[in-house]
């Protein structure tokens, strides 16, 4: 399994986001932020669709949307802490740190910075 698909496995499983969400965030760290005009070159999903998962992940504390259609993902160990403490708290348990929540943050900042 390629680096890429790894990652995506991992925040699929330990972030609880569905497949669309994983890959909207992925292309955003890319891409730092984008409008739903260029949401077409990344995504097979209609525009409603992406804006409608990209709505959720702002929800989840992932990203926010700093003009009408127009996202930007948070730092990436920030997104992904931010999600994790979250979930954390949806499922009454206690905040505290994990290292695998910890490694995808890394995971995703080397994404993040590979051309």
């Amino acid at each position: 399994m390629n680096q890429i698909n790894q990652l995506k496995k991992n925040i699929i499983n330990d972030l609880e986001l569905c497949e669309e969400e994983a890959e909207i965030f992925l292309a955003l760290i890319k891409e730092e932020k984008t409008s739903s005009t260029n949401f077409k070159k990344h995504f097979n999903l209609n525009i409603e669709k992406t804006i409608e998962n990209c709505k959720k992940l702002e929800q989840k504390g992932m990203i926010i949307e700093i003009n009408e259609n127009e996202f930007q993902v948070l730092h990436p160990r920030f997104a992904i802490v931010n999600r994790y403490r979250r979930l954390c708290s949806e499922k009454n348990i206690q905040f505290k740190k994990n290292i695998k929540i910890d490694n995808i943050g890394i995971m995703l900042e080397n994404y993040q910075s590979k051309e």
